[in-house]
């Protein structure tokens, strides 16, 4: 009775999830882009501490960053949706 029930409902395929290297592509660079940013922002705010001869200012370094990072995903998000709309419509 149980190979019956298994027999009877098997789970509907998947629907097609696969993504073109295009779409991989841009999904890379934009990562990319958005590392290099964070990265690039921490470093010029340490550089700037280091310079001055002051210590490191941790917090204002762990804002900035995550400032950045907030504001690059939604700049990242809207680049891939005006770049990529194809793949946001259900």
């Amino acid at each position: 009775m149980l190979r019956n029930i298994l027999e009877v409902h098997r789970p509907e395929p998947a629907a097609n999830t696969t993504h073109s290297d295009a779409d991989r592509g841009l999904r890379a660079t934009l990562w990319t882009i958005w590392t290099v940013a964070v990265v690039a922002t921490a470093l010029f705010n340490a550089y700037a501490d280091i310079a001055a001869g002051r210590p490191l200012n941790l917090l204002g370094l762990v804002i900035y960053s995550a400032l950045t990072g907030s504001i690059g995903l939604v700049v990242m998000t809207m680049l891939e949706i005006w770049l990529n709309p194809h793949h946001f419509i259900d």
